[in-house]
């Protein structure tokens, strides 16, 4: 059986790191309000962030929330016991002997797995089960068992119940001496959508930072991953009309497999290059549809533009001796409307691979929200690009190389604004 681990945060900070700051960022990591967060940074007691997990998984946990602010242990798991075997009657007697009661079996069950004044099978105090019993009262369950009611800080704390089969799990959810879990992994159900929603835009600057956390924590991945697509795509590009067909109908298609992969990374996993070609076995078809309308808009702008500068160099003449400030000006018009005519079909591309892909919408739909969204976030996407230009711009310098961080960086961002817009 694979050793098992749980991620407990100790419930103190870094020395380095101010309260705030860092119940902010818990709160933005893990989609939460910041009350939630601060109820349970603040509580000042250990905290089971997520058991059952094995080392390399646990450990990435630990690396997220060290980088957050949080101290935090990774603690083995101890195998539980489901049936007593042969062997086992030193540890009853141990467990026995740390009885407030002084009994050997429970007074309720005849259970003899005791425990601090409580019953481990079926979670009576003890004392309080014998003082009620004493007095005449026929102790009811709520008088002696304590249940855990959640507060409404520590509503993203839930009972860790991994690995346990659903009997245990049933025990463990009434068990009054459990130490809380906060199960961080994000709900991405099909119907969970609460956007689009307007951001502040300053958010633009976060998604490519965001997008970047996700490249670091693993960028050879991401970066053979980036390399094997665009090698692929200059071989089939090369195929004429055929080639670009191809590239503009499978490019949603890729985008969608890097999705699957962020969404990997935010529930603990990695991110690898298999996620690449993830994209073909979730809903294919309609991810090749969204490259086909991309595709014809772009066709129908481009036919539009060439009657306009068709027209243009009728008028003048193709004569190179016209080609004044009038003919210059005739041409700019033109390349104008058809700069303002891509960006709606941009915006409504943008985000429409993602929705396709994690909420399962027709390529249609996808792309109507995703022009929802952009058109709702005009100022975050506008700093958003212009920061991408210039990341660009800096990257091409050494000699390109810088190409290797910015793009698969600039793909998470993808993911990192889909889930800022339009999960609240």
């Amino acid at each position: 059986m694979t050793d098992q681990f749980k991620v407990v945060f100790t419930g103190a900070l870094l020395n380095d790191r101010e309260p705030a700051a860092v119940i902010s960022a818990f709160a933005e990591k893990f989609r939460c309000s910041e009350a939630k967060a601060r109820g349970l940074i603040t509580a000042g007691k250990a905290t089971v962030i997520k058991s059952g997990l094995e080392r390399l998984k646990a450990d990435k946990y630990q690396t997220a929330l060290t980088a957050i602010g949080l101290e935090v242990e990774v603690v083995a798991l101890k195998p539980t016991a489901l049936f007593g075997l042969e062997g086992d009657e030193a540890d009853s007697d141990e467990t026995t002997s740390g009885t407030a009661s002084g009994l050997s079996s429970c007074p309720k069950c005849g259970s003899k797995e005791l425990s601090d004044d409580r019953c481990l099978s079926c979670h009576i105090v003890i004392s309080k089960y014998l003082a009620l019993q004493a007095g005449g009262v026929a102790p009811r369950a709520s008088e002696w068992v304590a249940r855990a009611q959640p507060s409404d800080q520590e509503e993203c704390v839930k009972n860790a119940a991994d690995g346990v089969s659903n009997s245990a799990s049933d025990n463990i959810q009434t068990n009054p001496y459990r130490t809380p879990e906060a199960e961080l992994t994000q709900a991405y159900d099909d119907g969970d959508l609460t956007g689009p929603v307007t951001l502040p835009a300053s958010h633009g600057w976060r998604w490519l930072a965001e997008g970047f956390n996700h490249f670091k924590l693993n960028p050879v991945a991401w970066i053979v991953a980036i390399i094997i697509w665009l090698v692929l795509s200059t071989i089939i590009s090369i195929i004429p009309v055929i080639g670009s067909l191809v590239i503009t109908l499978l490019s949603p298609v890729i985008t969608a497999g890097f999705m699957l992969g962020c969404q990997a990374q935010d529930e603990g996993d990695d991110f690898s290059i298999g996620h690449l070609f993830s994209g073909f076995s979730h809903n294919v078809g309609q991810l090749m549809l969204v490259g086909l309308l991309y595709l014809v808009a772009i066709v129908v702008i481009v036919l539009a533009l060439s009657l306009f500068v068709g027209g243009a160099v009728v008028m003048f003449g193709d004569n190179s001796q016209n080609m004044g400030p009038g003919m210059m000006s005739a041409l700019l018009l033109p390349m104008l409307i058809g700069f303002l005519c891509l960006v709606p079909v941009m915006m409504a591309y943008w985000f429409a691979p993602v929705l396709v892909v994690l909420n399962d919408m027709s390529a249609i739909s996808a792309m109507k929200m995703s022009f929802s969204g952009c058109l709702k976030n005009m100022l975050p996407g506008l700093l958003y690009s212009i920061m991408m230009m210039v990341l660009f711009v800096v990257a091409i310098i050494p000699f390109g190389l810088g190409l290797l961080v910015v793009i698969p960086m600039i793909v998470a961002s993808m993911y990192t604004a889909y889930r800022d817009i339009f999960y609240s």
